[in-house]
């Protein structure tokens, strides 16, 4: 993952395969931050980035829909 990919969490995909909303969100850092988190990620209707571990995040342009 680097800055600019849109992402949602990993455990919202069956949400999104069933058309419900998710929260998609923007990476603007990459690095290693306290907690075990790698990414820091701006959240949709949130107004500071929050720290991520990337490895509960999926790109969105890798969603497929069914």
């Amino acid at each position: 993952m680097q800055v600019g990919d849109l992402v949602t969490y990993h455990f919202q995909l069956p949400r999104w395969r069933n058309g419900q909303s998710v929260n998609v969100g923007l990476i603007v850092e990459v690095g290693k931050y306290t907690g075990n988190t790698d990414v820091k990620v701006l959240w949709k209707r949130e107004p500071e980035p929050q720290t991520e571990c990337s490895q509960h995040l999926v790109l969105v342009k890798n969603v497929r829909v069914s």
